[in-house]
C-alpha cells in the first residue's frame, strides 16, 4: 500500500511539474511600455490617455494586447486572423478577421462592415426604421434612406439606388432604360448615354450622343456640343457673363468676365489669366502636365514635373516643396498655433516634427513630437518626456496601419524606449523574450523562459524557468519559491517586515 501512495506522490509531482512546464512555454511575454506613446493604435481620439500606453502583452510574433491609460484595448492574433480594438471611454469597436475579407466599425448602435466586395452601413442597430444600406457590388444594392424611403436594385436587370452619385437611379435592363435624379435634374436615357433628356428646376436639355446635345441651366449657362468631343462651347449669363468654346484637339477659346484664356492642343497648352476681382488669377500650362503655373490671390504654384514642384503662400504659413517626383519632397505648415515641418526621400527616409506656440508669443518653442523613419530598418517617435524605437519598421505610414497591425508588426524584432520623468530606458528583444529596463531606482531583466529579475522601489525579485526557483523579497525580508507551486518565507519576513 505504501508502495502504490508513494508511486501516485510521485506521479502527482511529475504531473504537477509537466503542468507547470506546459504553462510556462506558453506563457506570453510582457513588454515594457516605457516611451509608448500614440503606439497604441486604437481608436483615433484626442484624448490624451487613450494614446498612453499601460501595459504591452505579446506572445511572439503572433499575438500581441495594447492598453491604454483610457481603458482602450487592441488584441492582434497575426497574420491576417483576427484583429479586435475597443475604446475604453465610448462603445466603439473595429473587428477584422482574415483581413482583408472582412472588417467593421461600430460607433455606440451604428454599425458599418466590409466582407470581400459586400458593404454594409446601419445609422442605428436598435431602430429598425434607421437608414442602412446593404450592397453586393456590382450586382445587389439594397437600403433605407434618412427621408424614410425603402429602395432595391439587381444590377443590370431591374431596380432603384439610392445615394450613390445621385440622388436616384433607376434602370430596366441597364443600358436599355436609366433615370436619374440630381440637383433638380432629372434625365431619362435610352441606350444609356447614346439618348437622353434631362427636364427639372434647374435646367432642361437632351442628347444623341455623340452627334449633338444641349444643357441650359436658366439664369446661368447654356452649353452644347456637335460630334463630341470634336466641338462643344457655351455661353454664360451669371455670375462671370461670356462665351467659351473648343475645337478638340486644335484650338479653344474663354472669354468672361472673370477669366480670358487661350487652348492650343487642349489641354496641353493654356494660357489664363483673370479680370474684375479675379485679376491677381494666372494659369499656365506649356505643356500640361509638365509644366504647370497658377497665381490666385496669397497662393502660387510651380510646376516642371517630374524634376520640381512648389507650392506656397505669400504669408509664409504654408510651403510644399518636391524634386525628382517622387523622390524627395518636403512640407510646412503653420496654422492653429501650431507648426509641421516634414520631409522624405522616397522610400527610404522620413522626417516630421510638430511644435506648438504655448505662450502665444509667435515663437514655436514647445515640440508636441517628432518622427523618423529610415525604411526598413527603423523608426522613432518622440515627445518631450518619451522616446520610441522600432528595428525594423516595415510600415511606410506614420499611423498604424490595417497592414501594421495585422503583419508587418510581427517583424519587428526590437524596441526601444525611454522616458524623462522618471527617467526610464527599456529594450526589448524578439516581442519581449529578451528584455533589459534600468533608470530612477529600477532594473528589469528577462531571458525568456530560463531567468527574470526585477527590483525598484517596491521590492525586488529573482527566477529560474518562471518559478522552478526564485526569491523575492523588500528590504531584508524574502521569500522563496521553488518547483513553482512551493515555497518557503524567512523569519523577519513573519515578523511584519516583509513584502506589503
Amino acid at each position: 500500500m505504501s508502495k502504490f501512495l508513494k508511486t501516485v506522490n510521485r506521479r502527482g509531482i511529475a504531473f504537477s511539474v509537466a503542468i507547470a512546464a506546459v504553462f510556462l512555454l506558453c506563457a506570453g511575454c510582457s513588454t515594457p511600455t516605457t516611451g509608448r506613446v500614440r503606439d497604441a493604435h486604437l481608436l483615433y481620439s484626442r484624448n490624451p490617455e487613450q494614446r498612453q500606453i499601460t501595459a504591452v502583452k505579446e506572445f511572439g510574433p503572433f499575438y500581441e494586447r495594447v492598453e491604454t491609460a483610457a481603458g482602450s484595448e487592441r488584441v492582434s492574433y497575426r497574420p491576417f486572423i483576427h484583429t479586435r480594438i475597443t475604446d475604453g471611454t465610448t462603445a466603439a469597436k473595429r473587428l477584422e478577421f482574415f483581413w482583408p475579407l472582412y472588417a467593421s466599425n461600430r460607433r455606440e448602435n451604428a454599425l458599418s462592415w466590409r466582407f470581400l466586395l459586400c458593404f454594409g452601413v446601419d445609422d442605428d442597430t436598435t431602430d429598425p426604421e434607421s437608414p442602412y444600406r446593404t450592397w453586393l457590388m456590382p450586382f445587389w444594392f439594397q437600403g433605407h434612406t434618412k427621408q424614410g424611403v425603402d429602395y432595391a436594385a439587381f444590377f443590370p436587370v431591374y431596380g432603384t439606388i439610392r445615394n450613390i452619385f445621385w440622388d436616384r437611379v433607376h434602370f430596366v435592363m441597364f443600358p436599355l432604360w436609366v433615370e436619374y435624379d440630381r440637383a433638380g435634374f432629372n434625365s431619362r436615357s435610352v441606350l444609356w448615354p447614346i439618348f437622353s433628356r434631362t427636364t427639372g428646376s434647374s435646367g432642361s436639355g437632351f442628347k444623341v450622343f455623340p452627334l449633338y446635345g444641349q444643357m441650359e441651366r436658366p439664369g446661368k449657362e447654356k452649353t452644347r456640343f456637335v460630334m463630341w468631343p470634336f466641338w462643344t462651347s457655351g455661353t454664360y449669363t451669371d455670375p462671370s457673363p461670356g462665351k467659351s468654346w473648343m475645337l478638340f484637339p486644335i484650338v479653344g477659346r474663354v472669354d468672361r468676365a472673370s477669366e480670358s484664356a487661350w487652348m492650343v492642343l487642349p489641354p496641353f497648352f493654356s494660357v489664363a489669366h483673370g479680370r474684375g476681382k479675379m485679376d491677381d488669377y494666372r494659369k499656365i500650362n506649356c505643356p500640361w502636365p509638365f509644366v504647370r503655373i497658377l497665381d490666385q490671390k496669397d497662393d502660387h504654384k510651380r510646376v516642371f514635373w517630374p524634376f520640381w514642384g512648389r507650392f506656397y503662400n505669400d504669408s509664409g504659413k504654408l510651403d510644399k516643396c518636391w524634386v525628382l517626383w517622387p523622390f524627395y519632397s518636403s512640407r510646412f505648415a503653420e496654422r492653429a498655433g501650431m507648426q509641421e515641418r516634414s520631409r522624405s526621400v522616397f522610400p527610404v527616409y522620413y522626417h516630421s516634427e510638430s511644435l506648438a506656440d504655448t505662450n502665444q508669443d509667435e515663437v514655436y518653442e514647445t515640440e508636441i513630437e517628432a518622427f523618423t523613419r529610415v525604411w526598413p530598418l527603423y523608426s522613432n517617435r518622440a515627445d518631450e518626456t518619451n522616446s520610441f524605437t522600432r528595428i525594423p519598421d516595415l510600415t511606410f505610414s506614420k499611423r498604424n496601419s490595417v497592414l501594421d497591425r495585422n503583419l508587418l508588426g510581427m517583424f519587428t524584432l526590437y524596441t526601444r524606449g525611454e522616458t524623462t520623468e522618471p527617467r526610464q530606458i527599456d529594450h526589448s528583444v524578439l516581442w519581449g523574450m529578451l528584455r533589459r529596463g534600468y533608470g530612477d531606482r529600477r532594473t528589469d531583466t528577462r531571458v525568456w523562459p530560463l531567468y527574470s529579475a526585477k527590483h525598484d522601489a517596491s521590492g525586488w525579485y529573482w527566477s529560474f524557468l518562471g518559478g522552478l526557483l526564485g526569491r523575492e523579497g523588500k528590504g531584508t525580508a524574502s521569500s522563496w519559491r521553488y518547483l513553482w507551486f512551493f515555497g518557503g518565507i524567512d523569519e523577519d519576513y513573519r515578523s511584519g517586515e516583509g513584502i506589503e
